[in-house]
């Protein structure tokens, strides 16, 4: 899931800022990055909001 979100939401990013010209290139590191933030967030959030909901009873 981290993958594709990460994909979809820089390729728009990058072609709303940058247009066209060297596009493939800036998306590629766009995308690199923000997967390695998406990746680490998506494991590690879900795991923190269980806990806080349980500590809160909230199911």
């Amino acid at each position: 899931m981290a993958f594709f979100m990460s994909l979809g939401m820089s390729l728009v990013m990058v072609s709303v800022n940058v247009g066209v010209h060297a596009f493939p290139w800036i998306w590629l590191r766009s995308w690199a990055v923000g997967f390695l933030i998406a990746l680490p967030l998506s494991i590690i959030l879900p795991m923190f909001l269980m806990r806080v909901a349980s500590k809160a009873n909230i199911r």
